[in-house]
């Protein structure tokens, strides 16, 4: 028969296991929640110091229209990890914004804007209001010429932001091709521009007219190659490691019929197509004509749809962008076109260079909270879901009381025991 101390003893060891029983089972079944706290997106900063201080029984729930900045998301994730219900509901829009520093002479930023089809947006930096636009499809595009501090976007009730991006070094372009007036005008129209040129024109077999030098292609030298036509060839596997490294390329005319780059090309050229119509006095880009592009590779895009056929078209290759322009003979566009053409045909080439060009990757930080507030919002919290019931059964004990009743229980039953001598 057991003493009254043995059964004191066993009675708190019983407890001790009982005790740690139930944590075990608490933290494998779902929590029964025995109680809501909403908050909406307005009131939300203020209810959030209430519901640190709230038992884990109490489920936290937030109404909103926008995702709340980064810190409330990360007070909210916290919550959820030390043992709270944490959800939340509403039509949060699906935004993003990114900023990137084009490589041109003038300076400048591209800021691309993610957001529902059709919505305003309203960019700024630290001094005012940048821009205004508005997202058609699933995107729009802002090129502004000078920012001052951090980037950021208001579409609707949700606001979006990034670091501004570094600016980038404006690195040499290297025209190739046979020599002729398509050659010359492309050159002369990024020099105009700003732009650093190396060239390299064939007058002859075996004979090269160059200006500039580019020794070794590399990212570190040239930002992008203009191949005016097939010549392209004799630079063979160095520009495919070039694309492939982060360097642009655009093949002009026939050049992407080259076999050394033909594998790098966002399509195939066909039949050379004419207007049905052509201008009788001035002239404009591909209205003597154009090579149409079949798109052939998967990730092919077309930027510049004509009723004859697609006439330029760009793909991703490894870390670079390759664009494929049909046209041939733009230099017609500079000299016989209408009032302004020169300073088209200049500030046209100049952009298909910007689309391609390499950029170094941006050194500043930018949070994925700030940039894609949704996204982070989904992970740290997962989906929206419907407020959580409330439940009618016995309250839950906190753990903290169960941890301190399990361990006055093993502290009474060692006392007692050393108390009688035994371990």
């Amino acid at each position: 028969m057991l003493s009254p101390r043995s059964r004191f003893e066993f009675a708190c060891r019983t407890g001790a296991f009982a005790a740690l029983g139930w944590m075990l089972g608490v933290s494998l079944l779902p929590v029964v929640t025995h109680g809501v706290a909403r908050a909406t997106g307005e009131n939300l900063s203020t209810q959030l110091a209430a519901w640190t201080k709230s038992p884990a029984s109490v489920a936290l729930h937030a109404d909103l229209i926008a995702a709340p900045s980064a810190p409330f998301v990360d007070w909210l994730a916290a919550l959820r990890r030390s043992g709270h219900a944490v959800s939340w509901s509403g039509a949060v829009p699906a935004v993003a914004m990114s900023g990137e520093a084009l490589p041109d002479p003038n300076g400048g930023v591209r800021i691309d804007i993610a957001g529902p089809r059709g919505a305003s947006v309203l960019v700024r930096d630290e001094v005012g209001v940048i821009d205004s636009l508005r997202i058609n499809g699933v995107g729009g595009s802002a090129t502004v010429p000078i920012v001052v501090g951090a980037l950021s976007a208001l579409v609707g009730d949700q606001r979006t932001g990034i670091a501004a991006p570094d600016s980038s070094r404006v690195r040499s372009i290297l025209v190739i091709g046979d020599a002729g007036w398509e050659g010359k005008f492309i050159v002369s129209a990024l020099e105009e521009r700003g732009w650093p040129i190396v060239a390299r024109f064939a007058v002859a077999p075996n004979v090269d007219v160059t200006e500039g030098s580019a020794s070794v292609l590399d990212t570190s030298r040239v930002a992008a190659v203009v191949a005016v036509d097939t010549s392209i060839q004799a630079y063979g596997p160095a520009v495919d490691r070039f694309v492939h490294s982060g360097g642009g390329l655009i093949l002009a005319g026939l050049a992407s019929r080259a076999p050394s780059v033909s594998s790098l090309s966002p399509g195939v050229l066909g039949a050379r197509v004419r207007p049905a119509v052509e201008p009788a006095d001035t002239i404009s880009l591909g209205s003597t004509g154009f090579y149409p592009v079949s798109l052939n590779a998967k990730d092919a895009i077309a930027l510049d749809r004509r009723p004859a056929g697609i006439a330029v078209a760009a793909r991703r290759v490894g870390a670079g962008r390759v664009l494929q322009v049909g046209f041939d003979d733009s230099w017609r566009w500079r000299m016989a076109g209408g009032p302004g053409s020169e300073r088209a045909h200049r500030e046209w080439w100049s952009r298909v260079v910007n689309a391609v060009a390499y950029v170094p990757p941006s050194t500043a930080a930018s949070s994925l909270g700030e940039s894609a507030p949704l996204v982070r919002l989904v992970d740290a919290l997962g989906g929206p879901r419907q407020v959580p019931g409330r439940s009618t059964r016995g309250a839950l004990i906190d753990s903290r009381i169960l941890m301190a009743f399990m361990m006055l229980c093993l502290l009474a039953e060692w006392t007692s025991r050393r108390m009688r001598g035994l371990k």
